[in-house]
Order: structure tokens, then C-alpha cells, then sequence
């Protein structure tokens, strides 16, 4: 019996391994022939779109994410002409990563007609961590559009703008954008776009986690701006390990945005973290980098940390409550006590 039950087990897991293994990376068309409209529907596709292979959705084509999927790229209108609709709004997930490819990896790219992202619920996920999965609202037709609000999610390793004669369109007005590497966008800064946060919130990062986030380049610049309503977290692990922005370009506005501090770790007063620095000669902050409102217990002041008489530097430093300081005392002397 033992043997036979030995037998099986090796049997599965030889199943289950062949499956993981050979599991197939199919790319599929839209075709909406199932007549539902839903992403689900295979009847609704020349073939299932899988693994890391890349699901194109063309020709007025209006989708809607029913269930959690994975693939490798969504192309939206992609060489043709028409109005191509995916609408993400049930709550569903959709994680894009593609492996090795031609294409920019896990690159979910918006182009051709005038296609279009409605993101309300649910979490778009786009890359592995590789630093390249990227979120290209237009590459080299007419401009894309994606739609974030309510409580959607969208978690990407670059999110690029467009080029400068066909600039996409992100509208924010809710949800989350977690960017872990680039903020960017092709083009030149007199092609007079730059990136326009809106009433959402930015995570830099993974949610929860630290990065070092870049908004453009030194070669294209991009203006970034947070309107009233709109929000940045950064989140601070510990001394060495904490949210960090590059600007290359100018900031807009951050009059009304409020500063978001989530601090991980028992910091002493008085600690501080330059958390977002200038790399950009006679780069702008409108407003002198006021924001709406900050975390209790910390300030924000810009700083000329390069002694070029310009502000540099936003520079977060943590003075909390009395309470709190009180509570911090305590603590340090109840570990002097253990250590005696």
C-alpha cells in the first residue's frame, strides 16, 4: 500500500512539474465573437491569451476584466485605427510581465487609435521587479488614455507618457499609483507636457516598501505636478533605508497635496531624510514646496544642501509630539534596564 501511495505521489508531482514547465505562452486577439464583452470569454478571442504571451485588443474593441488574468503585454490598437476599451472595474487583478521579448518588458502599451484604460477597482501590476515593466501610454500613433480613479491600483516599474508630437493623456483622479522606478516621457520639454499626479496617491515603490524613483532624465526633462487633493507617501524603514525622489525638470504645484510619512521604525527626534533632491540646473519649485498638509509630527522645508544659493532638497525632519518623545524615553530606558 505504502508503495502504491509512494507511487502516486511521484506521479503527481511529475503532473504538476510537466505543467509548470511546458505551461504555454499563448498570444490572442480580441475579437468579442462570445458577445459578453468579458476578458474570461475564450470565445472571445482568436486564441486565450497566457502566460507571457501578449493579448491585442483592436478595432473598437471594448473589454472588461470579469476575472484575474495574467499575460505578458496588453497592445491596444497597435498599428490599426479605432477606439479600443478595457475597462478594469469589477475588482478583478491583471498582472502583465513577459519575460524576453523585442518589446520593452511587461510593457503594456496604449497606441494606434485612441485607446483607452478605465481603472476603478482592482490592481494593474506591470513587471517583476526588473526595473523595465513599463506602462507606455502611446508609442507611435495616436495618443492613449488611462483613466485612473476610486480605488484602483496601479503598481508599474516606469510609466511613460508618451513621445512629444503625441503625448498620452493620464487622468488620476482617485486611486493609487505605485511607481518603483521611472517616471518618464519622451520628447522635449519644450513639447510643453510633464507629468500631472491629480487626486491620486504616489507610492514610491511597491506599496509598503522603499525605492528610489525617478521623474525623467537628464536628457528629457519632465515637469511634475500634484494638485490639491492629490497625495505622496514616503515611507521611511529605517536610517539608510528610505523613499527617495530624483526630479529632473520642474515642480509644478504642490499647494494643496498632502505629505504622507510612514515611519517603520522607533526614530530619535530630530532625525531627518532628504527625500527628494534636484538634479536639474534652475529647476523650479512653485509655492517654495508648500504642501496642504503633512504628517503630525514632521516638517518639510526645501534646502540648499550644495551651497548654489537654489533649493535643492525637500528635507523631512521628524519632531513628534511630546507624548510621543515621552513614550520614546521610556522605551530607552526600559532597554537600559534589561541590559543590566
Amino acid at each position: 500500500m505504502r508503495k502504491c501511495v509512494s507511487l502516486f505521489l511521484v506521479f503527481t508531482f511529475l503532473l504538476t512539474f510537466g505543467n509548470t514547465v511546458m505551461a504555454a505562452d499563448v498570444s490572442g486577439a480580441w475579437t468579442g465573437a462570445g458577445g459578453d464583452g468579458n476578458w474570461s470569454n475564450t470565445a472571445n478571442w482568436t486564441a486565450f491569451p497566457e502566460g507571457t504571451g501578449t493579448a491585442t485588443i483592436a478595432d473598437s474593441g471594448v473589454v472588461l476584466l470579469d476575472t484575474s488574468q495574467s499575460c505578458g503585454i496588453v497592445l491596444m490598437n497597435s498599428g490599426t485605427v479605432g477606439n479600443a476599451v478595457l475597462n478594469i472595474t469589477t475588482g478583478a487583478n491583471l498582472t502583465l510581465y513577459k519575460s524576453a521579448s523585442t518589446e520593452i518588458f511587461g510593457l503594456s502599451r496604449i497606441t494606434g487609435g485612441s485607446g483607452t484604460v478605465n481603472h476603478s477597482a482592482g490592481t494593474v501590476t506591470v513587471g517583476n521587479g526588473a526595473g523595465t515593466g513599463e506602462v507606455r501610454l502611446v508609442n507611435v500613433a495616436a495618443p492613449g488614455t488611462y483613466n485612473l480613479s476610486g480605488t484602483g491600483i496601479l503598481d508599474t516599474e516606469v510609466l511613460s507618457k508618451g513621445n512629444s508630437s503625441r503625448p498620452g493623456v493620464w487622468n488620476a483622479t482617485g486611486g493609487t499609483l505605485a511607481v518603483r522606478n521611472t517616471i518618464y516621457r519622451f520628447g522635449l520639454q519644450s513639447a510643453g507636457y510633464g507629468f500631472n499626479q491629480g487626486d491620486c496617491t504616489l507610492e514610491l515603490g511597491a506599496i509598503n516598501t522603499v525605492a528610489t524613483v525617478n521623474v525623467g532624465n537628464s536628457t528629457n526633462l519632465t515637469d511634475y505636478a500634484v494638485d490639491a487633493g492629490g497625495a505622496i507617501v514616503f515611507d521611511i524603514a529605517s536610517a539608510s533605508s528610505f523613499d527617495k525622489i530624483y526630479q529632473y525638470g520642474n515642480v509644478a504645484n504642490t499647494a494643496g497635496a498632502a505629505l504622507i510619512v510612514d515611519l517603520g521604525y522607533a526614530a530619535a527626534p530630530g532625525s531627518f531624510f532628504d527625500v527628494w533632491t534636484f538634479d536639474t540646473p534652475g529647476a523650479t519649485k512653485a509655492g517654495s514646496g508648500i504642501f496642504g498638509s503633512i504628517t503630525a509630527g514632521w516638517t518639510a522645508e526645501w534646502m540648499d544642501t550644495n551651497a548654489d544659493t537654489s533649493t535643492d532638497t525637500l528635507r523631512l525632519t521628524y519632531i513628534p509630539e511630546p507624548a510621543t518623545v515621552a513614550l520614546f524615553g521610556l522605551g530607552l530606558l526600559a532597554l537600559r534596564r534589561n541590559k543590566k
